[in-house]
């Protein structure tokens, strides 16, 4: 007989996830901030916070002393960012705004409180971090399992909005091998992966240059098929 999981770990919002009375009680003193793309929203050493995005795209990272970087995940409209902080856990990431965005600060001594006496809060984070292990497993997937395409798509997305950082534009100064070096692969199918991704129209190339046209999309092919 088939049973209901205890935590719905879909792609529902945050918010959805918990009736109107609950949603009402965790946005009190919440504020909306909007944000220009390759604006840092937050990084690491800044005090605890939490965030709903309303609207746009938003990258989370790490980076190392020696100023290497790695993506943690893609951000969509709906989803929290800073569960973890939420729990008192720590998290010495950044979050970058890929496109132009608008969130919602949440009070965190509010949520806080709101997940101590309110089930359906305590439910809906629970959800969250679940949905949240659940990325990082398929994120170990993509790269252990997914075609060249899927991890050519990841990598021009990480790569441009390391680019983005640094020179304000979304785009990756790239060969087609060292493309190829990067994910292990040899350059005549990167050429060919280059070839699939530009005729669904998510990037633009050039010589050493790939310039992204639909980062949502892109993140969406790498991710495609892997549950």
């Amino acid at each position: 007989m088939a049973t209901q999981p205890v935590v719905d770990v879909g792609s529902t919002p945050f918010l959805d996830r918990m009736p109107r009375e609950s949603r009402e009680q965790v946005l009190v003193n919440s504020t909306k901030i909007r944000y220009a793309a390759g604006t840092i929203a937050f990084q690491s050493g800044d005090p605890d916070r939490a965030d709903i995005l309303e609207k746009g795209f938003v990258r989370l990272y790490l980076t190392s002393s020696e100023g290497r970087q790695t993506t943690i995940r893609y951000v969509y409209p709906g989803q929290l960012m800073g569960g973890l902080l939420v729990m008192g856990a720590v998290f010495d990431g950044s979050a970058q705004i890929i496109v132009d965005s608008t969130v919602i600060h949440l009070d965190l001594v509010t949520v806080r409180r709101r997940v101590n006496v309110d089930p359906a809060v305590g439910s809906a984070l629970a959800a969250d971090l679940a949905q949240r292990y659940s990325h990082c497993v398929r994120t170990i997937a993509l790269h252990a399992f997914g075609s060249v395409v899927q991890r050519v798509a990841f990598d021009l997305l990480d790569r441009a909005s390391r680019t983005q950082l640094s020179a304000g534009h979304l785009e990756a100064t790239v060969s087609q091998q060292e493309i190829a070096d990067g994910i292990g692969s040899v350059r005549p199918v990167v050429a060919k992966s280059l070839t699939t991704i530009r005729a669904r129209r998510l990037v633009d190339t050039a010589h050493r240059r790939v310039r992204i046209i639909d980062p949502v999309g892109l993140e969406a092919l790498a991710f495609s098929g892997l549950h």
